[in-house]
């Protein structure tokens, strides 16, 4: 009497193979996806790191040294910074209006940083401001 092995066919493991296949295909689109998503994260948080340490650099200087003048939208000398290739930061610097005649005592400090290249969408455009007194 002869035994049945147990076990699969050629045909079996082929068609199994190609469904794996496809399976595999289907996926592809996600992995490119999901780079590209990963690329778009480090280029806004290339652009926000690049906005705080401008910020906080601006609020470690002393009252007096910052001068009122800068735009966010076009680069003034003394008020942008380009020294990294793919972010420019650019800043504005105003003086709070006091009541009377008295000396400025605040100032409303403004920074933008803005990506130079585009992975996915708009450009990543950082904007933060914050109040300086004496």
């Amino acid at each position: 009497m002869r035994r049945q092995e147990g076990g699969f066919t050629l045909v079996e493991v082929l068609l199994a193979l190609f469904l794996i296949g496809i399976g595999l295909l289907a996926l592809a689109p996600l992995f490119v996806y999901a780079t590209r998503s990963v690329a778009v994260s480090a280029d806004l948080g290339d652009v926000g790191t690049k906005a705080v340490q401008r910020l906080e650099i601006l609020r470690s200087q002393s009252f007096d040294t910052l001068p009122q003048g800068g735009n966010i939208n076009t680069s003034q000398t003394g008020y942008f910074d380009s020294s990294s290739p793919d972010v420019i930061v650019r800043w504005k610097i105003e003086n709070i209006p006091n009541t009377g005649s008295s000396p400025v005592t605040m100032k409303t400090i403004t920074v933008r940083a803005v990506s130079t290249r585009t992975v996915l969408g708009a450009a990543k455009d950082v904007r933060m401001f914050t109040r300086r007194g004496r």
